[in-house]
């Protein structure tokens, strides 16, 4: 019983991390090179102009593949970045993560160290048009 009280608050306190880095996260410190690949997937992104695709100004529903939790998120531009909020910046861990992905496929993203998988169950035009 003791053993399972602590191991419950340990979950719940490694729940609270993992979303609370999520929602802070914001990958500033892209190495050029890696940035540059983020670039080039926006360009490639923008000139095919599909709506099935992950990119900026869609909305995006993951599940967490760990816990099942739904997350409802739109994906901006950095300076628009507000994770609160729901928004996450295309080059935050998340953003890179989920850039070209399609429905149905899945996007890892470290959170402290840990890989989390999501699913991307959902995908649609943001009410609010992305400014660049």
């Amino acid at each position: 019983m003791f053993y399972s009280f602590f191991s419950n608050l340990f979950q719940s306190f490694m729940l609270k991390t993992e979303t609370y880095y999520l929602q802070n996260s914001f990958n500033a410190s892209l190495r050029p090179t890696a940035l540059a690949a983020v670039i080039a997937k926006l360009d490639q992104l923008k000139s095919e102009e599909t709506l099935d695709k992950v990119t900026v100004g869609r909305e995006v529903l993951l599940v967490n593949q760990q816990d099942q939790q739904e997350y409802r998120i739109e994906l901006v531009y950095p300076p628009r970045h507000k994770p609160r909020a729901g928004r996450y910046s295309v080059i935050s861990d998340l953003g890179v993560s989920l850039l070209g992905r399609t429905k149905g496929e899945y996007a890892e993203v470290n959170i402290l160290g840990k890989p989390v998988l999501f699913m991307v169950k959902d995908i649609s035009l943001s009410k609010r048009q992305p400014k660049n």
